[in-house]
């Protein structure tokens, strides 16, 4: 890695022309500044932009020790050019934007040193020797290492508090991030390749996965982790870390296609969205995510460890003041009961008792639906307010069941139980849950699952209940903390809990080979127990080879399979999920495993008879790298929500892939997310994506295609339940239930 130090600028003034200028001249200059009295130059005048950076040598360094340097106004060819290499559509089309005014921006990402002057207590995941990422960082001085773990409403706040200084306020400086024009400005320095040194990338120019460079570099190192700040050389403007290393938060919101719409000069980013652009790849990137011109975003809530800021400074009142979130629902939304919200209208399609459905394997013997849905969207025949969560919904016997997390009792979970037909509130049951430093720490993660009269559900930090059905009375607990003295994963317990015969299944990830824990599903016994791993993040599957039934764990060092009544080991497979990430349930079509990862892409399995051990069909490192989402499998095709392609159709024969939605199912985002599930044995799926919108496609080898699509409600990674002729659906606010009858 051709690193150079901390400390390196790019020549510009002899040693003490340069002492000089730092201690007499910038001074002058900044009170000059400061009173209102700096020359801009116009976009007329700025036709070389890097080499009138050289010529005006101005930086400011500010009271938190950040440097941001002086970035010129001028025009520049934003976006890529259609046929280039890797080229995606939301960068084309290709287009000259004017920036009429200089700014300055930060020399380097903003370090964890800088951001806990203003926030104190805040944790990079890359910090010796607290960090999550401790491991990875022994002994190493992270100080200036770039702040992660950053959400863009922190990002926001950070400029804020930075102007509210004292220091900064006399100076009268003012902080915001960065529009996604002016970030890509300054990235490109008037250069108009790839990346601001060419249109190649190796690990000797920039920290990123080095074994995925990009044009006709060479593989190299990868670091696997964040480092110093201005570890590779900076462009013509001086700026440092462009490309690589952390993500950066820009004001805008996302537009695929803002740049056939937005204004070309200074262009502000649209009016609203359900994500905020972030730009210039991370350590955990890809070469092509690196470019300069490659478009990312996340949700402004969204928390990361590769997610960091660059902030602008300006003289005087910001140009663009952070725009703002969406307005949310109000705090008290009371149920919207349909004329026929009946419990005759819930016949129809199989109940949902479950994670996944009646058999767990994403499919529902769904109601005849319409191809097309009205204008106005469907019919929504109640709401009811929610707390937070990722869990899903379960709807059996004309009951809904869901877990919360009320912002006003944070220390508290819930199991809440509406009426199916009405959303009248039947019962909650409440318990005190302590998260701690748990990720995404919003409410519980895992699907209640129902059988015979009782609701099994899994909260946060591992506390298991078995409550009656019908009114909510605990029958039993148990606690995997205090019980079994399992670890509480990073994010949380979110593996659901399974059903099977009599028994209730549970990835506990405890020691003494309890990472499988069998309970008898009526008085909470243990019946047996398996593996020695940690726990993983998906729920089990289980597969019936030659009448025998296996249990199908992804844990977050293997695949590995048991049998289900006794919890002997059958089989393993080593598939490491980097960070643990065992996420997205395995898929089984026909003898073929399918087992994906957000960084390690897909491994297929092809497995024996019974206890025999699977065989490798293929893998898919590249192509097919699925997230949180269960992918779908008919006719010998799948279709998965790859990270960066979005709905992605393959071969299950050799894993090739076929075609790609081009993240039109779902934002283009650091974590896209969609639920899918069959509508019975036709090709169509019912598809829930991250914005609340509910879609009705057709999923073949030919292609995609969308046949309709309707709002439900706000931001929600939680599973829906389909049951009878309805979707039920929840977000942090609320729950939902539409209809979904055909007219």
């Amino acid at each position: 890695m051709r690193q150079i130090p901390t400390t390196h600028r790019p020549p510009r003034l002899p040693r003490l022309g340069y002492v000089l200028l730092r201690k007499y001249l910038v001074p002058l200059y900044l009170a000059a500044t400061a009173a209102g009295c700096e020359r801009h130059p116009t976009a007329e005048n700025a036709t070389d932009a890097a080499a009138h950076a050289v010529r005006e040598v101005q930086s400011v360094t500010n009271s938190v020790g950040m440097e941001l340097v002086r970035i010129p106004a001028g025009s520049f060819q934003m976006g890529t050019s259609e046929g280039a290499t890797d080229v995606r559509d939301d960068e084309t089309p290709r287009r000259k934007v004017t920036i009429t005014k200089p700014f300055y921006l930060g020399r380097y990402e903003v370090t964890q040193a800088e951001y806990t002057k203003i926030f104190p207590r805040r944790k990079s995941f890359f910090a010796w020797p607290d960090g999550g990422g401790k491991d990875r960082v022994p002994q190493m001085e992270t100080a200036r290492f770039p702040a992660e773990l950053v959400k863009w409403v922190d990002a926001v706040e950070f400029c804020r508090r930075l102007t509210a200084d004292p220091t900064e306020r006399t100076a009268g400086r003012t902080y915001r991030l960065p529009t996604e024009a002016e970030w890509e400005y300054a990235c490109r320095a008037g250069t108009e390749s790839a990346f601001h040194f060419g249109d190649s990338l190796s690990s000797t120019d920039a920290n990123f996965i080095g074994t995925e460079p990009f044009g006709n570099a060479a593989p190299g190192p990868f670091l696997n982790r964040t480092t110093t700040v201005g570890s590779y050389q900076p462009n013509a403007f001086g700026l440092y870390d462009m490309h690589g290393n952390v993500w950066e938060w820009c004001s805008d919101w996302y537009d695929r296609d803002y740049y056939r719409t937005g204004p070309a000069v200074d262009p502000p980013g649209p009016d609203s969205g359900s994500r905020k652009v972030i730009r210039g790849g991370d350590w955990y990137s890809d070469g092509r995510d690196c470019r300069a011109a490659f478009r990312y975003a996340g949700l402004p809530r969204g928390t990361f460890y590769a997610t960091g800021l660059r902030v602008v400074m300006e003289y005087g009142p910001p140009r663009y003041p952070a725009a703002s979130l969406p307005q949310g629902e109000p705090a008290k939304v009371v149920a919207e009961l349909a004329t026929t919200g009946t419990s005759n209208e819930l016949a129809g399609g199989a109940d949902w008792p479950r994670w996944r459905g009646s058999h767990a394997n994403g499919q529902w013997a769904g109601a005849v639906l319409a191809d097309s849905w009205p204008n106005a969207g469907l019919r929504r025949v109640w709401r009811q307010p929610l707390g937070a969560g990722y869990g899903g919904v379960a709807v059996a016997d004309g009951r809904v069941y869901v877990m919360d997390r009320e912002l006003a009792k944070v220390a508290t979970e819930r199991v809440v139980c509406f009426d199916a037909a009405t959303g009248r509130l039947l019962w909650k049951e409440e318990y005190p849950s302590e998260y701690g430093d748990m990720a995404y720490a919003n409410g519980p993660r895992a699907t209640p699952a129902v059988k015979e009269g009782v609701v099994y559900t899994l909260g946060a930090t591992g506390q298991v209940l078995a409550l009656d059905a019908q009114h909510g009375q605990r029958i039993w607990d148990r606690h995997l903390l205090q019980d079994d003295n399992a670890a509480l994963p990073t994010w949380g317990f979110c593996s659901s809990p399974f059903t099977w015969a009599d028994l209730l299944i549970i990835q506990a990830g405890a020691p003494q080979n309890r990472c499988l824990l069998a309970l008898d599903r009526r008085t909470g016994k243990p019946v047996w127990n398996s593996l020695n791993d940690a726990a993983g993040y998906s729920t089990p599957l289980l597969v019936e080879r030659n009448g025998s039934h296996q249990l199908i764990c992804w844990t977050p060092t293997h695949v590995r399979s048991v049998a289900a009544a006794t919890g002997d080991p059958l089989w393993s497979v080593p598939f490491e999920a980097d960070s643990g990430m065992a996420i997205a349930m395995p898929a089984y079509h026909r003898d073929l495993l399918l087992v994906t990862g957000y960084y390690n892409g897909t491994l297929a399995l092809r497995l024996g008879s019974g206890a025999q051990a699977p065989t490798i069909a293929w893998e898919n490192r590249r192509a097919l790298r699925g997230h949180m989402a269960q992918p779908l499998c008919r006719d010998g095709y799948g279709y998965l929500l790859d990270r960066r392609h979005g709905v992605t159709c393959f071969d299950l024969k050799t894993g090739g892939k076929l075609w790609d939605a081009e993240n039109r199912v779902t934002a283009k985002a650091r974590n896209p997310h969609a639920t899918m599930v069959w509508v019975g044995v036709t090709d169509k799926a019912l598809i829930l994506n991250s914005d609340g919108e509910l879609i009705l496609a057709s999923l073949t080898q030919h292609g995609y295609q969308e046949h309709a699509r309707a709002k439900l409600l706000g931001e929600t990674w939680a599973h829906p339940a389909y049951a009878g002729n309805h979707v039920y659906a929840r977000s942090d606010t609320e729950i939902v239930c539409f209809s979904l009858r055909a007219p």
